[in-house]
């Protein structure tokens, strides 16, 4: 039988320092854990299997959906915590909390431990090197619509369990695996799994149309403001570009992602009903 839940009434307390510190990037590699507010993306955690360690409530803040799930969660949470709404404020990530924080055990897979789908060919997406979390989310929520099988991070930027990747994925992160690992590591990947490189880059005349994307394909993304390394443009199997017609140099990296993905989906499904 649990306990019955801590109070806290201090954001000074030592628990709710440690969870503070899950704030950094830094603090999440190390104990492995990660915090989700919002209840559908903490739910479809909790049906992805993660694993809630520690609940965290304030009853003067929570909805009724937060104060739902609580009553489904609590019973089988290692440790509750009764949170004065000073406290909640102080843990929380949004500007509006609902009442709800729950910290999970998050661990990314490794890059070669990903399974790879027998019966179609593989569908990826490579980002490099992303500022923005709402960025990752989104891109994470466009590969789950469209199938994909991974998302592979590499550069420097946001790591996969920031607490606003989670949110903007709404809880896509948790169906599609998204391995971090050095660049030249993921060339060597998907060279062995015969997966080809395909980069976006605006210096290209081949659009991102005229490209084949039937068989086992690695699109390439990088930031908004700096594009692809020249290490990606150099590897690449193919290089396309998406127009602009306008004054603009690029689009968002999820718009990128979602047409390009989309045409995947497009080719396969064609090439499917002809055979």
């Amino acid at each position: 039988m649990n306990r019955p839940p801590l109070q806290i009434t201090s954001p000074r307390n030592d628990r709710a320092k440690a969870v503070f510190r899950l704030r950094t990037a830094r603090e999440r590699r190390r104990q492995k854990r990660t915090l989700i507010e919002e209840p559908l993306v903490l739910r479809r955690a909790l049906a992805s299997g993660v694993q809630v360690v520690e609940l965290w409530f304030c009853p003067e803040r929570e909805s009724a959906a937060t104060a739902t799930l609580r009553s489904e969660i609590a019973p089988t949470c290692p440790e509750t915590f009764e949170a004065a709404p000073e406290v909640l404020d102080r843990l929380s990530y949004r500007d509006r909390s609902e009442g709800l924080l729950a910290v999970v055990e998050v661990e990314s897979p490794a890059l070669a431990d990903l399974e790879l789908p027998t019966e179609r060919p593989a569908l990826m997406l490579v980002v490099e090197s992303l500022e923005k979390p709402g960025n990752l989310g989104a891109v994470q929520r466009i590969a789950d619509g469209a199938g994909a099988d991974a998302v592979l991070i590499c550069g420097e930027g946001v790591e996969p369990w920031n607490p606003n990747v989670l949110r903007a994925s709404r809880g896509a992160c948790f169906r599609v695996p998204c391995p971090a690992a050095p660049a030249p590591q993921i060339v060597q990947y998907l060279g062995q799994h015969g997966i080809r490189i395909v980069a976006t880059t605006p210096d290209t005349a081949t659009q991102w149309s005229e490209a084949d994307l039937t068989g086992p394909v690695a699109i390439v993304l990088g930031a908004e403001h700096d594009g692809l390394s020249e290490f990606w443009l150099e590897k690449a199997d193919q290089q396309v570009a998406l127009p602009m017609n306008g004054i603009g140099d690029s689009l968002n990296i999820s718009t990128t992602a979602a047409i390009l993905l989309y045409e995947c989906v497009r080719q396969r499904t064609a090439t499917k009903a002809n055979k």
